[in-house]
């Protein structure tokens, strides 16, 4: 969804955030395709931090030179500089945690924790 709202109005501004992604059941070529729409309309090069979630049935089909989610990860975000971590609780899982929208966080990526920095209802 994110992808298909690329060079519309409703595309948010990642300036200084934290982007978070999950999928379920995607080749890595397609996600190939969102992390290189997410680099050249710029919002990699905004971000402060990645969290990438569970990606249930994301494993290469076959074929020859089929990257895997690991090897997309690493060529799309560990040029950026920004913590990040893969296997986020969120998404396509039993046992979910909810990212808030909006919410002021805290990433630890060495921790693997992202901490809400006020409370989420005021």
């Amino acid at each position: 969804m994110l992808a298909a709202l690329s060079g519309t109005p409703y595309y948010p501004d990642f300036t200084g955030s934290i982007l978070f992604l999950e999928d379920i059941g995607e080749e890595p070529y397609k996600l190939d395709r969102l992390f290189s729409t997410l680099k050249l309309n710029g919002t990699l090069d905004k971000i402060r931090g990645f969290v990438f979630g569970q990606c249930t049935s994301c494993d290469p089909s076959g074929g020859y030179g089929s990257l895997t989610l690991d090897e997309l990860v690493d060529d799309y975000i560990l040029p950026l500089g920004v913590p990040a971590y893969r296997g986020a609780m969120i998404g396509h899982v039993n046992k979910q945690f909810f990212i808030p929208i909006g919410a002021e966080a805290t990433l630890d990526a060495d921790r693997g924790t992202l901490t809400l920095s006020s409370p989420l209802f005021l």
